[in-house]
């Protein structure tokens, strides 16, 4: 799999000592890219990618399946999908305008059940 180029990759993240797997992730970068930027910000492991995928659906899909079946211990989102972080349209931004799911100051970011603002928005 030639992975020089930028796409929708799902990639697995391996301790160096353990080999054990702890991480799973998505990039829209090329793969090398990704992996410098993770040993940078202390996150040293050996990646591998599994799959460049066809769309961001398929890329994020795939990633929480995998999350939700192997449980690895360096990912912090665990109970939803991760969002697709693009920069939004008007559109998209309007419609988001009273869904309780999303921060109601920035309409970027998903909220807990029973807040109106991100972590973020609420400093």
């Amino acid at each position: 799999m030639i992975n020089n180029s930028k796409g929708f990759y799902v990639y697995k993240g391996f301790d160096k000592q353990t080999n054990e797997l702890v991480y799973i992730g998505t990039t829209i970068q090329v793969p090398s890219e990704r992996f410098r930027w993770h040993k940078y910000h202390e996150k040293d492991l050996n990646f591998e990618v599994i799959k460049n995928c066809e769309t961001q659906e398929e890329m994020l899909d795939l990633e929480f399946s995998l999350i939700k079946e192997l449980k690895p211990k360096l990912n912090k989102i665990t109970k939803r999908k991760q969002n697709f972080n693009k920069k939004l349209s008007e559109e998209e931004l309007n419609q988001r305008i009273g869904d309780k799911s999303w921060c109601q100051k920035c309409l970027k970011r998903h909220v807990n059940k029973g807040y109106k603002f991100c972590y973020y928005c609420s400093k």
